[in-house]
C-alpha cells in the first residue's frame, strides 16, 4: 500500500495527539514503520500495516493509504 500524502498522515497523527512510539504501540506496528512514513524515507507497507494504521488513527478506510498497481515496463507482461 502506498501512503497517500504524508502531510495527511502527519495531520491526523497531530490531531489524534499521536507520536511514532504511541500510534506504533496502538496500531501494534513498530515505531520506526510509523517513524518511515512520517518522515518521508518510506512510502508503502503492507496492507495489514495499512489497515492498522489507519484503524488507530480513526480515519475512514482509504484515506491515508492505497493499493499500488503493478507496473510493467515495454516488453514485460503483468500476470492477469
Amino acid at each position: 500500500m502506498r501512503l497517500i500524502s504524508r502531510e495527511a498522515f502527519r495531520s491526523y497523527m497531530e490531531f489524534r495527539d499521536e507520536t511514532n512510539v504511541s500510534l506504533g504501540r496502538k496500531a501494534d506496528v513498530s515505531k520506526a514503520i510509523v517513524g518511515h512514513l512520517r518522515s518521508g524515507q518510506r512510502e508503502t507497507c503492507s496492507p495489514q500495516t495499512a489497515r492498522k494504521i489507519e484503524r488507530a488513527l480513526n480515519a475512514p478506510p482509504g484515506s491515508l493509504f492505497v493499493a499500488e498497481m503493478p507496473h510493467a515496463t515495454r516488453g514485460e507482461s503483468v500476470p492477469a
